[in-house]
């Protein structure tokens, strides 16, 4: 059995590790709360213990109607005042592609997020259950472009038998810093053809050039970021072949891909018995030039990663972490990742192996 098929099969198995976590899953229309941040505790220097800044979230429909939300919490460590540093303008001329403002992964970020349900195309294989084919959500800053930065676009894979709204607290978070995040509504998001993490890139950019949409001229297509879990984590690694991704982070299995076309994080929870951490290590071996790290956080099982003794995981503020550096130009955390004394390699709850990232 391929990696693939077996985690096609998983769904009985991830339901039950959500379930241990404390992450229960809700309506697709349920209203979202704002991005996770992880909450601090002793002993661990880096793996993003968060304070509990929360930004609240609307659900809107399709056409982009906002439904509420509430003020945002706590930004992170910068102001977003005054914009980024840099960069060239996009079509149009509404947003500026460059360096974003600094701020804290731990944290939710300033923005104000909305969650947009049943949007785009509909994409990869119908529903077993009700026959629909699904379509996508869309998670992203209320206001757009309100430091005059074009947002760098996120593309999500769920687990299998899971939809977006199930990772709401992680997508909010992305959502919080900036990020246009689209999510297949897929239950089996590695089956389909075209697959549907790429059809959602296809869709979000086809939005950027369509003057009656809301994100018309909002957003930056030259970074975007896969990231996804479990069955969703194979189908990032699919996807990270397609030379508009940037960089990806499968989360809890990985597949071995030679043509990535930019950095690639590994992650795996030392504590899983679902895909264990073969798949990441080998995706890490099969990386020849581009940066890549192997990152492990050792408490963790499949699921229990979206949950941190009921706070929100440091593994969150990793990732998140991650995507600034690469898709914002969020230089200062790079040490988080990069050098030899990297932060995550000096936390203890890490185990962490780099290729090319020694500077």
């Amino acid at each position: 059995m391929t990696p693939l098929e077996n985690s096609v099969s998983l769904a009985i198995v991830l339901s039950v590790a959500v379930a241990a976590s404390g992450c229960s899953g809700s309506t697709p229309d349920e209203q979202a709360t704002g991005g996770s941040a992880p909450a601090s505790s002793a002993g661990t220097s880096s793996g993003g213990q968060p304070a509990s800044a929360g930004v609240a979230g609307a659900s809107v429909d399709p056409a982009g109607a906002g439904s509420g939300g509430s003020a945002p919490g706590s930004g992170g460590a910068s102001a977003t005042a005054g914009g980024g540093t840099g960069g060239a303008p996009a079509a149009g001329g509404e947003c500026t592609v460059g360096k974003w403002p600094a701020a804290d992964p731990t944290k939710a970020g300033p923005y104000e997020t909305v969650t947009e349900n049943e949007v785009g195309p509909e994409a990869g294989e119908a529903d077993e259950e009700t026959g629909v084919v699904p379509h996508f959500t869309l998670f992203r800053p209320k206001e757009l472009s309100p430091n005059g930065l074009c947002h760098p676009i996120i593309t999500w894979g769920n687990g299998t038998g899971s939809t977006p709204n199930l990772y709401r607290s992680l997508l909010n978070l992305f959502a919080s810093h900036g990020f246009v995040v689209i999510g297949s509504n897929s239950k089996n998001v590695a089956r389909g053809t075209p697959k549907p993490m790429l059809v959602g890139v296809t869709w979000v950019l086809e939005q950027n050039e369509d003057p009656a949409s809301p994100l018309y001229h909002h957003l930056d297509s030259t970074h975007i970021g896969a990231t996804g879990h479990s069955q969703g984590a194979m189908a990032t690694s699919q996807a990270s072949g397609d030379p508009r991704i940037t960089t990806n982070v499968p989360i809890e299995g990985a597949m071995a891909q030679k043509n990535l076309s930019g950095p690639a994080m590994f992650f795996c929870g030392g504590m899983d018995d679902v895909v264990g951490c073969d798949g990441a290590a080998n995706a890490l071996k099969a990386v020849t030039t581009l940066p890549a790290m192997y990152a492990e956080y050792l408490s963790v099982d499949h699921g229990s990663w979206m949950s941190f003794n009921n706070k929100p995981s440091p593994v969150y503020s990793a990732i998140n972490a991650w995507m600034r550096v690469h898709l914002m130009a969020d230089d200062t955390l790079r040490p988080w990742f990069y050098g030899g004394e990297c932060q995550l390699c000096a936390d203890e709850g890490w185990n962490i192996e780099q290729k090319n990232m020694a500077q």
